[in-house]
């Protein structure tokens, strides 16, 4: 079947965080949502409605210290505008999904460039609108993304991307059936506090959600965490043995870590260093044994240098390195992998098409190669309801056991949505989410969420979402998110 595009509308919704989310030099106190509506047709007088949406953080896409939290948000607008030129101009006469996405996905960064956004910045406006064709392309067929996927409606061509899956079988990465259900990896941020004891009594939130990464420990059985570290050994060390002491105590027996360097490490050498100075502290050895992976420790400006890809080859006593900012063309994991990078992270910020192909990549290199690859799950504070779900719903067809969540420990459950979105996530999703208060949060059993009602219809099984309790964007101000 082949779809076209007719319209794309853009919303904003303001939330604030219950607490500062501190990732690199950035924190982030309160964002907007940016809704994407997007009407599809077949070009035979049929047509659906597909939604997608994100949020718009500073200091992520575009680290440019010249650039504040206003200018970062314009220019994911701008991104998305692009994006948005591009699919309605590649989607005026209905095609089959995979072209339209890889010429949208070109125009868009073809347009972002002509405005001077970076690769990731420009690969975001793609995203949201790949992330609504797909919604709405399977809703138009009567059926799920991950049909469509199974049935190959979406005529998805790896070949043309990567030469190196010239004759990779695109079912081969697929699962039969997707995951029913995903173990959090709980964000330990660099302002959060590590246990109850942490928390001056004045800064106590007393709102009915846990605080500390201990209390998220031992009331919600999480046994994932993604633990930020800073290259700076008076930080980090202290840290790393509260936080060590504290999941000890209280996580399941065999929690796991994975370890975020944000860009902190300048080189392999310096990685190096700061590993055998943290290895060397005897009460953390059972802390480190746990490790699976350290994510974008390089700075995104040297992580491709030459000197980076001979060391870190050798570099037998680092856990694997993954890349995640670094990531910001089609093509940047295929040559990671030849740098010795052994993963990458699948963000829907960065492309769910691209995540596939990716995780293609991945199943490609490990029938050839001696090292195994990965793919990994890593969130930019996904919230309820439509980044979350479609986030989640992509991660259990890529088959990832656990992925980084925090949008439920720096929101305040479901409080940013409508009463028709909160009581229509409780009716339609019960086990994802739960009541809570007059409100309601994601349903966190065990270190798990219940995401098997995923796969209903379109991407995620999103309902409409409740563009009356946003604001146009054309009408909506950055002075509005403090107010």
């Amino acid at each position: 079947m082949k779809v076209g595009v007719s319209t794309i509308e853009f919303y904003v919704r303001n939330v604030r965080t219950r607490l500062p989310f501190k990732y690199g030099k950035a924190v982030l106190t309160s964002t907007p949502i940016l809704h994407v509506r997007m009407e599809v047709h077949d070009g035979e007088g049929h047509s659906s409605v597909g939604y997608s949406a994100d949020c718009l953080p500073p200091k992520w896409f575009d680290k440019d210290p010249e650039k504040d939290f206003k200018r970062n948000v314009e220019d994911l607008l701008l991104a998305a505008n692009c994006g948005m030129k591009s699919y309605l101009e590649v989607g005026k006469e209905p095609t089959f999904f995979f072209d339209l996405w890889l010429k949208g996905y070109s125009k868009t960064i073809e347009r972002s460039g002509t405005h001077l956004l970076n690769g990731l910045t420009g690969s975001f406006g793609s995203s949201l609108m790949e992330r609504a064709l797909l919604d709405g392309f399977s809703k138009l067929q009567g059926t799920h993304l991950f049909d469509s996927l199974k049935k190959r409606a979406l005529r998805i061509q790896p070949e043309r991307v990567h030469s190196r899956l010239n004759n990779w079988n695109f079912s081969d990465s697929l699962p039969e059936t997707p995951l029913g259900q995903i173990a959090v990896r709980q964000t330990v941020g660099l302002a959060d506090p590590i246990r109850d004891s942490d928390i001056p009594k004045e800064e106590a939130l007393n709102d009915g959600l846990s605080q500390s990464i201990e209390a998220w420990a031992r009331d919600f059985g999480i046994r994932y965490f993604k633990i930020k570290v800073t290259n700076d050994l008076s930080v980090d060390i202290p840290r790393l043995l509260a936080i060590a002491q504290t999941l000890d105590a209280v996580a399941p027996s065999d929690y796991k870590i994975s370890l975020d360097g944000n860009e902190t490490f300048k080189s392999v050498d310096q990685l190096e260093k700061w590993n055998r100075k943290v290895h060397a502290e005897d009460d953390l050895k059972g802390l480190l044994e746990r490790v699976l992976y350290i994510e974008q420790p390089i700075d995104r400006l040297s992580a491709f240098d030459a000197s980076v890809a001979s060391h870190l080859k050798e570099a037998k006593d680092l856990p694997p390195v993954i890349i995640d900012e670094s990531d910001d063309s089609l093509g940047t994991f295929n040559m990671a992998a030849d740098y010795g990078y052994r993963g990458v992270s699948f963000k829907n910020c960065k492309g769910a098409i691209k995540g596939l192909l990716n995780k293609m990549l991945v199943d490609s290199l490990n029938v050839s190669g001696e090292r195994e690859f990965f793919l990994t799950g890593e969130d930019l504070m996904n919230t309820s309801v439509v980044p979350v779900q479609q986030d989640l719903a992509m991660a259990s067809i890529l088959g990832l056991s656990h992925v980084e969540r925090n949008g439920h420990h720096y929101c305040h459950g479901l409080d940013h949505l409508s009463k028709n979105e909160i009581d229509d996530c409780i009716a339609r999703h019960p086990n994802l989410y739960e009541p809570f208060g007059e409100s309601g949060r994601l349903k966190i059993q065990d270190g798990f969420l219940d995401v098997s009602s995923l796969h209903t219809q379109g991407f995620g099984s999103v309902m409409e979402p409740d563009f009356d309790f946003m604001t146009p964007l054309g009408e909506w101000r950055f002075e509005d998110l403090e107010g």
